[in-house]
């Protein structure tokens, strides 16, 4: 299918400070990301772009090539052919804030896809004590899902949930959020500490499409309510389908 420019594009904002061609990879950026145009795809022609761009063809090529060099689009020659959307944008996600990927994915207009795969009570022995920070002889709850993004892995989440935490049934949790279960269950976060640590794919590289041997990033999370610690996490983000940033901003600079 070959996208209509008025679909999915407008013209570049020749006022701003952003360079042409930048523009125009976050407006692709943009169209992929909320669905305007879709994995198999092929864009306006050139000509087409560049008409409604209102930019110059070196301008739009510099801007497809930059897309081409991370695997966003491939350009292909002949007649039917064109530039072709081959991935989709990554979910973004910012360290530090209690944003999930569950509303990520949603907020991204794409639809949230949980495949449930642990649900089982635990007593907490000595050495995941140390671990986790849990007391010896706790009742928790270990969970683990596999979230996707329609049909895009996008990472593997391992919980551990103090079991007066958990009166849901587990199979809400293919359907709705954690956070929204554990809101509705009474839970109310204070604060919660956080670390990255670098990992392998391992036991979730055939959902993530990789080598067993690939780099991920996994966030450790130790979240606390009003009464203590009630929760450990594992956050696998998939190397590629999960993008972990965000912006910081300097204090105010004193009177010198």
């Amino acid at each position: 299918m070959r996208v209509p420019f008025a679909q999915a594009f407008s013209p570049v904002d020749r006022s701003s400070s952003i360079p042409l061609n930048t523009q125009i990879v976050f407006q692709i950026d943009e169209a992929v990301r909320l669905g305007r145009v879709q994995r198999g795809d092929l864009l306006p022609s050139e000509e087409e772009l560049c008409a409604g761009f209102e930019v110059a063809r070196s301008t739009l090529r510099r801007a497809l090539a930059q897309m081409e060099s991370t695997g966003v689009v491939t350009r292909e020659r002949g007649r039917g052919k064109g530039t072709r959307i081959e991935t989709v944008a990554p979910i973004p996600r910012t360290p530090g804030t209690f944003d999930t990927v569950y509303e990520m994915i949603a907020a991204s207009a794409r639809k949230p896809i949980t495949r449930l795969l642990a649900f089982e009570p635990l007593v907490v022995d000595e050495e995941f004590s140390v671990t986790a920070g849990f007391p010896v002889g706790a009742h928790i709850v270990h969970i683990l899902r596999h979230r996707s993004a329609n049909d895009v892995p996008i990472a593997a989440l391992e919980n551990w949930i103090l079991a007066t935490h958990v009166p849901f049934a587990s199979q809400r949790l293919e359907r709705e959020s954690m956070e929204v279960l554990l809101r509705e269950s009474g839970v109310r976060i204070r604060y919660a500490e956080f670390e990255f640590r670098p990992a392998l794919a391992g036991a979730h590289a055939a959902f993530f499409g990789v080598d067993a041997t690939v780099p991920v990033i996994n966030e450790v999370r130790r979240s606390f309510d009003a009464g203590g610690q009630y929760e450990y996490s594992f956050h696998y983000s998939h190397p590629e389908n999960e993008r972990v940033g965000g912006r910081s901003t300097p204090p105010p600079r004193g009177s010198e």
